[in-house]
């Protein structure tokens, strides 16, 4: 679910918020828009934001993304630092939650193709390109993340770089259940979890693939399929 948040820069104080968050959903769980529209989900983070100078200058829209954490974290709080402040067992529903969040069951099927795999630059004579480099990660991310999906990549404000794939708010909810009390079966998904997220990161499409064959053979999958 997404909103706008109106900032003003300088002061960066709230001026106007769409959506009213809670406290962020451990799990899946019913949500009543104003409308009276009944979801079924969690409350991701804002897509987009305003900001507007303290001159009252025309307003510019920039990702959620691009914003410093301590920024992004004054207007969202994410399911990281809600498991971060829970305490007790790890509950299977919370590592189905988080597999969720990441359409888990929609990267199992996409790693699972042979042709899923980074390729290198060509170059031929004199220098030239003639096969460009090929991440499968970032090549398939938007069709695992369609516009609207927290981890969807927003289009960057010019001159701003393009944003990279990443799973950084989940790496960080992983990380924070397993500083949790963990069963065994919960404790390895959740270590092959991170490993998938480091993956991301190293843009290594091929230990990505690994983690997710490991990942789908664990006996907690089953719940997610």
């Amino acid at each position: 679910m997404n909103f706008t948040t109106t900032l003003r820069s300088g002061l960066f104080s709230s001026m106007a918020t769409v959506l009213a968050m809670t406290a962020p959903l451990a799990s899946a769980a019913t949500i009543t828009l104003a409308d009276g529209t009944v979801l079924e989900g969690e409350l991701g983070p804002p897509v987009t934001v305003s900001i507007i100078t303290s001159a009252g200058a025309h307003a510019q829209n920039v990702p959620f993304a691009q914003l410093p954490a301590e920024l992004q974290a004054r207007y969202w709080k994410s399911p990281a630092a809600a498991a971060v402040m829970k305490t007790g067992p790890v509950t299977n529903d919370e590592i189905v939650a988080l597999a969720t969040s990441v359409n888990f069951k929609t990267w199992a099927q996409v790693t699972a193709v042979p042709s899923f795999r980074d390729r290198p630059e060509k170059r031929g004579p004199g220098g030239l390109v003639v096969t460009p480099a090929f991440n499968a990660i970032a090549e398939n991310w938007a069709s695992v993340y369609p516009a609207g999906h927290a981890l969807a990549i927003p289009v960057p404000v010019a001159p701003a770089p393009p944003i990279q794939p990443t799973w950084q708010e989940p790496l960080a909810r992983a990380k924070a259940l397993l500083a949790r009390s963990t069963q065994g079966l919960q404790k390895y998904w959740l270590e092959d979890f991170v490993l998938a997220a480091e993956a991301i990161a190293k843009k290594d499409s091929a230990a990505f693939a690994a983690q997710f064959r490991s990942l789908k053979e664990s006996r907690l999958s089953d719940k997610m399929r």
